[in-house]
């Protein structure tokens, strides 16, 4: 009975030194939610807890609501995570929330007549259009992805997919001309302003889900 009791003290030891060898990671990621560094905790052989810092900045040029606009697209975000391991080896299931800021920032400078809401005006009269497209601040997402550090201890890659539920995008809009100070036109401008702001919600309307992915190289210790 002695022996047997040893022999379970003996295996339960080797089992949590083992499990505490690697139950610490960090990670550098990248991928849709921008550049990160992720910290990992092994809190059992099915369960992980993760927490990610990721920022990034990319600017391009588009049309949207017939207006050409210079975006910058800004990844800011915090994230927390639970993974669930079912089979113990690299494949997880995730489920977490982001603090999120990542946000489109937008500015269109006419250099011929420029069409806002129903009305036509010059580049001179109107100046320059600014905008800004965010998201709710909490942003719930889900995923399924591989580990492969689990299995090599020290050093891995990692590879997840999910989509994050951003919520509907809240665009403000406003100009900087000077017809905005003429009491003439300034509620005129204002309504087509608001008609504008109002279009390129709609036209943005499909980012509230938004499809991710990234890998990631894992050190484990």
């Amino acid at each position: 009975m002695i022996k047997r009791t040893s022999l379970c003290v003996a295996l339960l030891a080797a089992h949590s030194a083992a499990l505490a060898e690697g139950e610490h990671a960090i990670a550098a990621r990248a991928g849709a939610l921008g550049l990160g560094i992720e910290y990992t905790y092994r809190a059992t052989e099915r369960i992980s807890v993760r927490a990610g810092l990721n920022g990034a900045e990319y600017g391009f040029d588009a049309e949207e609501s017939g207006i050409e606009y210079d975006f910058d697209l800004v990844w800011d975000s915090f994230s927390v995570a639970v993974d669930v391991h079912p089979t113990k080896g690299p494949f997880r299931l995730t489920a977490g929330v982001l603090r999120n800021d990542n946000r489109l920032e937008a500015v269109s400078r006419a250099a011929t007549s420029i069409t806002i809401g129903n009305e036509t005006y010059l580049p001179e009269e109107i100046g320059t259009l600014s905008g800004r497209i965010g998201f709710d601040d909490t942003a719930p997402f889900a995923g399924l992805g591989w580990d492969w550090s689990r299995n090599k201890r020290r050093f891995g890659v990692s590879f997840d997919i999910g989509v994050v539920d951003q919520g509907k995008p809240s665009v403000m809009l406003a100009a900087d001309g000077p017809i905005l100070s003429d009491p003439m036109f300034a509620d005129e401008v204002a309504e087509n302003l608001e008609a504008e702001r109002r279009e390129l919600a709609d036209e943005l309307d499909d980012l509230d889900l938004m499809p991710y992915a990234s890998i990631g190289f894992v050190i484990r210790f």
